[in-house]
């Protein structure tokens, strides 16, 4: 059985013993994703282990302050001397290994570092934490298991990871733990003003064209309860957007009166929708996310379907029916 805590110092341990680490994260990197990897190579480096960031798809364009995202490769295929130049890989925000949407990750000793639900464990060291409101929040434990001091850069990175997990600590998951850790990010030299101007006010022309394309379909359910939101490729093509451009647009109908869920349904490629799902206090989204094969939190979770978009967003504005209904 492999070793598996919500205590940092296993991976710290773990971490402390290799040489050379391979980060990676899940496919359309977030905030805690992309946060959460900067510090961890800071972290490696202060031990004197080497790291190299790899990841499947591009951060999205409200990211592109972080300090040290320019270091970030994105890349179909893992490094030419992977795995032989590597002793570890460091696993970010991946329920499941395939998430980071990589072949051949198990071929290295793994590091899982998670906080989603139902993570299977896989592996050699799994440091999970499902109480955790964002892995920024557990890579920021590791530093203080470690005694090491972050930097201004890791606390910036650690409070975008945490900030965009709570939705600017506005969600269920924004307990005390969260508030905790914010402030001590602060006390190093966070910025949140500053911070929040690059998540939330450097969105891109053809992010806003693409939330004018899903607002035309806007549709709800269950008498206002849901809302349900959908863009096809025609609509990418017609706002000059790409994947990285979708970030935030689940949160406009959200935001209106009697709305407890909105679902967001995005196919870029043929035969391939990417859903989103959000919601309130007690209603169970990941649930919903979970009987389609995709996971996550109990309000902010996301599955996949191979087919077309129509037939996928029907599906699961049916299921958020059952849901909503069932909850009277």
């Amino acid at each position: 059985m492999t070793p598996t805590s919500n205590d940092p110092t296993l991976a710290v341990v773990r971490l402390r013993r290799a040489r050379r680490v391979l980060l990676t994260c899940h496919r359309n990197p977030d905030g805690d994703a992309i946060g959460s990897e900067l510090a961890l190579a800071e972290l490696a480096s202060s031990f004197g282990v080497e790291s190299v960031i790899v990841n499947r798809d591009p951060a999205p364009v409200t990211l592109s302050e972080l300090p040290g995202v320019g270091t970030v490769m994105v890349a179909e295929t893992l490094p030419d001397d992977f795995p032989e130049g590597y002793d570890l890989v460091i696993t970010v925000e991946c329920p499941e290994l395939e998430r980071a949407g990589f072949n051949g990750l198990d071929q290295a000793p793994i590091l899982n570092i998670d906080h989603h639900r139902a993570n299977p464990a896989y592996g050699e060291v799994n440091y999970l934490d499902e109480e955790a409101p964002a892995v920024g929040e557990m890579v920021w434990a590791m530093f203080k298991a470690a005694g090491v001091e972050p930097s201004v850069e890791a606390a910036t990175n650690t409070y975008v990871a945490l900030a965009t997990d709570t939705g600017d600590f506005c969600y269920s998951n924004a307990r005390p733990r969260a508030f905790r850790a914010a402030a001590e990010m602060v006390e190093r030299g966070a910025d949140p003003p500053t911070i929040s101007e690059w998540v939330h006010d450097g969105r891109t022309e053809a992010s806003v064209r693409l939330l004018g394309e899903a607002l035309k379909n806007l549709r709800f359910g269950c008498d206002g309860r849901f809302a349900s939101l959908a863009v096809d490729e025609e609509a990418f093509a017609r706002a000059g957007a790409d994947s990285t451009d979708t970030d935030e647009i689940i949160n406009i109908p959200r935001a209106i009166g009697g709305v407890e869920a909105v679902v967001f349904c995005k196919q870029w490629e043929p035969g391939l929708v990417k859903v989103s799902f959000r919601s309130r206090g007690r209603v169970d989204v990941c649930s919903v996310a979970a009987s389609f094969g995709g996971g996550g939190h109990t309000n902010a979770a996301g599955c996949t379907f191979k087919t077309d978009l129509e037939t996928a967003r029907r599906q699961v504005e049916t299921s958020l029916t059952e849901l909503l209904g069932g909850q009277g």
